[in-house]
């Protein structure tokens, strides 16, 4: 329940909404080949006679340097800060897009996901929640959710994008057209506006500083239980989530959808994420973030059984809703656990490693998911195989225990009762 009197107001985000239209965007070029990737997949199969799981391998790729790369690329972030890693990243990224156009053989597809996966590490949610960790303390629910409906844009928009332009230029135009777009928009507004607090030309002036600057240090917060319960949940919640989510174009025409009509109902995963953040990030700042994000792993289970009971285009639509709201609050919720359970002190170490196990499993979901496809010609074991997993999601959220006092002077035991000091609004 919420703790009485900490219920914040909204002037950090007046003071500092500045740093949130990169971060928005940002995010949103990040997770642009996860959900074009399940446009391209029926297309690839079809013009280059390629298996669904041997095209899903290119997010395994990314996932697999990201379990190495993504904890590096975090204690980066903590030495020289987000800016100049995000801004080579965007165009890493943008151009390794692109390339991917120029895949001639299976082989040379995953090669160009190598160089993919090289620009996706630096512009990791990571990058962009560290920056606002730094601006936000009482409002860093809602600051983070605003950031982060960036995935949700992307996942309303990109399908029905990706199958216009795959429709009157092809799939390889397709992906140039991609990496442009995402360019043009993202690099100028990063340049801009996007800066730590510490850097000259701030975002805003920050209406107090976060009380979690210091945390724990990395081997400290490592080594705790609570990470890796925290951390346990998130490659589950994420193998969960992906193995819907980059499918489910192709989920819906197994379910005798027509592609155009399953790319545009699976836009509407976007909108259901994006209410899923913004309500998401107003209970982060009110209640205990564990509770939220376990109540949030419920929702996909709702979507599995309305898919296998009622197959049809209305009752998909309200399932895809409802998985966005899973969606929606499945980083919020473990870039805000982390920070108050860890402070800032190693959050782009400690997140780092959580995203980069996070990107883990949303690379081995869809191969393992479109492998079940390849053999069995259906995606029903995959939905079914939702439920306990989502189950064992909830428990490990349950598990977390209460906030740590960060504020002490020792480093926080697992077993620290909750400082109503911090004025933190959650209780255990």
């Amino acid at each position: 329940m919420a703790i009485d009197g900490a219920r914040p107001g909204f002037g950090e985000l007046r003071q500092n909404w500045r740093i949130l239209p990169p971060c928005m965007i940002g995010i949103m070029l990040c997770s642009t080949h996860g959900y074009s990737l399940g446009v391209m997949i029926p297309v690839l199969e079809r013009e280059m006679g390629w298996a669904r799981a041997q095209t899903s391998l290119g997010l395994m790729i990314i996932s697999t340097i990201a379990l190495v790369a993504a904890p590096l690329v975090g204690l980066a972030i903590d030495k020289v800060g987000p800016r100049r890693i995000a801004l080579a990243g965007i165009l890493v990224f943008a151009f390794g897009l692109a390339m991917l156009s120029q895949a001639t053989s299976i082989e040379s597809w995953w090669l160009l996901w190598i160089l993919l996966g090289a620009g996706n590490m630096l512009i990791l949610p990571t990058v962009w929640t560290k920056a606002i960790n730094g601006y936000f303390d009482r409002n860093r629910g809602i600051a983070l959710a605003i950031a982060l409906c960036g995935t949700g844009i992307a996942a309303a928009f990109v399908p029905t994008l990706t199958n216009g332009l795959v429709e009157h230029y092809g799939w390889r135009q397709a992906y140039v057209g991609l990496g442009v777009i995402g360019a043009a928009l993202t690099f100028p507004v990063t340049w801009l506006l996007f800066r730590m607090p510490a850097e000259g030309g701030k975002a805003g002036a920050p209406v107090e500083t976060p009380r979690q600057v210091q945390g724990v240090s990395a081997r400290e917060g490592f080594t705790q239980p609570r990470f890796l319960k925290l951390a346990g949940a998130t490659l589950l919640f994420s193998v969960t989530i992906c193995a819907l989510t980059t499918n489910l174009v192709p989920v819906l025409i197994a379910r005798d959808l027509t592609p155009a009509g399953a790319a545009g109902i699976a836009g509407l995963l976007g909108l259901g994420s994006i209410t899923g953040r913004i309500v998401g990030g107003f209970l982060l700042d009110r209640f205990d973030a564990a509770k939220v994000a376990a109540a949030s792993t419920a929702m996909p289970v709702v979507t599995v059984l309305l898919l296998l009971a009622f197959p049809g285009p209305a009752v998909a639509a309200v399932a895809c809703l409802i998985l966005g709201l899973a969606v929606g609050t499945e980083v919020d919720c473990c870039a805000y656990l982390a920070a108050r359970h860890f402070g800032l002190k190693s959050f782009g170490a400690l997140f780092g490693t959580m995203n980069g196990l996070m990107l883990f499993g949303n690379g081995i979901a869809p191969v393992l998911a479109n492998h079940i496809y390849d053999v069995t010609k259906s995606y029903d074991i995959v939905l079914w195989a939702q439920i306990p997993a989502c189950l064992g999601t909830m428990l490990l959220f349950l598990l977390l225990g209460p906030y740590p006092d960060l504020d002490a002077d020792e480093a926080p035991q697992e077993d620290a009762p909750q400082n109503p000091a911090l004025a933190d609004p959650a209780t255990a």
